[in-house]
């Protein structure tokens, strides 16, 4: 059976009102697909502004010396036993590429309170310390990440 109002006085008010409804469902679905997409301000302001998760890339510096393996480099066990007074903030860390490639050794990822603290943790490093490493320190604004534990 089919209904039809086109002709009765309230069929333009049932009109517009279905109009109006279809109208705010749509608009209730591409906010809902806009949130799923995007962080929201709110989430945002309310989210601690000034924590969160730094990666810190490492270069060779001025001190390194090419002649040898980084195993071998002045200061790099200090370097990497450093490395482990971040304890649980450290999230992340290892070699990059094959280290013959370009410049770049390694990463480091650690939460730290702010962009400050994670730099001047990076600047105590024995190796960037001492020229054989440079840092840059980058935060890091994570969006997925899944444990990996090579072996």
């Amino acid at each position: 059976m089919i209904l039809r109002f086109a002709n009765h006085p309230t069929a333009r008010n049932i009109n517009s009102e279905r109009s109006i409804l279809t109208l705010a469902t749509a608009a209730v679905a591409v906010l809902g697909a806009v949130a799923k997409l995007a962080p929201s301000a709110a989430a945002q302001e309310t989210a601690d502004p000034m924590r969160g998760v730094f990666a810190v890339i490492y270069e060779r510096g001025p001190a390194y010396d090419d002649s040898k393996d980084i195993t071998e480099q002045v200061s790099i066990e200090d370097h990497i036993a450093y490395g482990q007074t971040i304890k649980d903030k450290f999230l992340a860390g290892g070699l990059l590429g094959t280290l013959t490639d370009d410049n770049v050794l390694g990463m480091v990822v650690f939460e730290a309170e702010n962009i400050e603290a994670a730099e001047q943790w990076v600047s105590h490093d024995p190796g960037v310390e001492n020229g054989v490493l440079t840092a840059k320190v980058r935060q890091w604004q994570v969006s997925s990440i899944r444990a990996y534990q090579g072996k």
